[in-house]
């Protein structure tokens, strides 16, 4: 299989994930990783905005608490860039207030995971954006996203190791 600059093969989706919290970063790594996703990882909001226009990646998962430049900053920021402005970014999110929600959909997010991280349904949802990436006009790709996650939901699961394994 041919390979590209990082070593991953071509046909592999490539995922960044952006995360202050070594362990999490680590966590959703590893757990992307074992379901076939080249995986690349920002430790703060800025190597986030500096890597993603080089990297390109099909989907962000950024995290919304981080020190110096939160999430709601970032996201708004590569939504600002012709580069990154079409990247689908799910935001992860210990806090389920329907304000922060709020806030970082309209800052450019494309839907949400909470924290504790359901791995299950991060898997659908990452699965489903990446389904849908190609959609550019953001209301029928959130159309389609929608209907996919439902219908991935009704479907069985693929196993997964549990974390903590």
């Amino acid at each position: 299989m041919p390979l590209s600059k990082e070593g991953a093969t071509l046909n592999e989706e490539t995922v960044l994930v952006v995360d202050d919290e070594v362990e999490m970063r680590n966590f959703l790594k590893d757990v992307l990783a074992s379901q076939g996703f080249s995986v690349h990882v920002a430790a703060s909001g800025q190597e986030a905005i500096n890597q993603a226009p080089l990297l390109k990646p099909d989907l962000i998962l950024l995290d919304l608490m981080m020190t110096t430049l939160d999430g709601i900053a970032v996201c708004k920021m590569l939504r600002a860039s012709e580069k990154t402005e079409n990247i689908p970014i799910l935001v992860v999110t210990g806090s389920l207030s329907s304000q922060q929600i709020e806030e970082s959909m309209t800052s450019g997010a494309d839907d949400f995971i909470s924290k504790p991280i359901d791995v299950q349904d991060m898997l659908i949802r990452v699965r489903a954006m990446l389904k849908w990436r190609a959609i550019t006009d953001p209301v029928a790709r959130l159309s389609r996203y929608v209907e996919t996650v439902r219908e991935m939901s009704e479907a069985p699961p693929p196993p997964t190791k549990p974390h903590g394994e």
